[in-house]
Formats: C-alpha cells, structure tokens, sequence
C-alpha cells in the first residue's frame, strides 16, 4: 500500500498571506523608527515563493544585508564603502549643511562614504524592526485561526485523496 504525496496548498497560501504582512509591518517600523531614510533598504523587503519540503514550509524573506546591522546596530567593519548617492540622498533628507571645504553634497558624501570605508561605522543605537514586525504579524495572524483552519483543511484534503487512491480502503 502506497501513499500519495501530501499537499499543503491551503497552508501555503496562508502562509505567504501572513509573509507578506510581515514585510509590510516591517517597513512601517523601519520609518516609525527613523531607518527608512533613503528607502532602499525598504524596498529590498522581498518575499520569496514557497519551498515545501517532507518536513517544513518555508517562505523567506530577504532584505539587504544592513538590515541586520539596522536592527542590532551592529557596525559596518572598515573596507567597504557604503554607496556615494546614498550618503548624497540622506544628506539632503536631513538638511545637513555642506561644511565649506567641499565644493558640493556630492564631495562631501565621497568623503563620508571613504570614511567609513577606512574606519568602520558604529550606528549609535539599535533600531530594531524584524523581531517588533514578527510579534505584530503574530498577535495578527496566530490567534485569527487562520492558519490552523488553512493546516485542517489540507490534512483532510490529503487524507481524503490518499483514501480514494488507496487500493483496498474504498472497496477498489
């Protein structure tokens, strides 16, 4: 007697429903926050499709790798620099003045972003919105019981198919 592979169709849409929640909460943090001032790092929120396996249902979400540091305030270690035009565009979203020995925002980024580059960076605090946009999405969408209605129905649906292709079960 043979079993048919089980399928989790209900289950994984609930599940890229409540992933796509989650990005969204965790670009509302990253501004509530202060951390969304050029909107790149926003804009990398990308949620993955689903990859189902005998064992799990995973649906990743990627985001640029500063987002790490964003949310721990971990430091940017020295040789790499962080990109001029962002540096040009956070400049002029916090109005800050172009000390006189540069000749334009664009100098003074070069010289931000070369900084940084030759000794590190230590982001003054911590922002964090990963772990406050998972325990939103989870007094969201955990207690609904949408998610163990979406699990029931497809445990039935397998169950239901493996019966009827099941020789010997429904009379066949």
């Amino acid at each position: 007697m043979s079993t048919i592979p089980v399928a989790y169709l209900a289950t994984t849409e609930e599940l890229t429903l409540i992933a796509n929640a989650y990005k969204e909460e965790a670009i509302i943090k990253l501004t509530q926050n202060g951390s969304n001032v050029t909107g790149r790092l926003a804009a990398s929120i990308r949620v993955q499709p689903a990859r189902v396996t005998e064992t799990s249902i995973v649906i990743p979400v990627t985001m640029l790798k500063y987002g790490e540091y964003v949310d721990d305030g971990a430091e940017r270690g020295r040789g790499k620099r962080p990109p001029v035009r962002d540096i040009v565009q956070w400049i002029k979203q916090k109005r800050i003045s172009v000390p006189k020995q540069f000749k334009n925002v664009e100098q003074f980024a070069f010289a931000i972003s070369f900084n940084i580059g030759k000794s590190g960076q230590r982001f003054k605090r911590a922002r964090p919105f990963i772990q406050p946009a998972l325990n939103s999405v989870q007094e969201q969408y955990f207690n609904s019981g949408k998610l163990s209605s979406a699990v029931a129905i497809d445990l039935n649906n397998n169950i239901q198919l493996n019966i009827d292709k099941t020789s010997g079960l429904n009379g066949n």
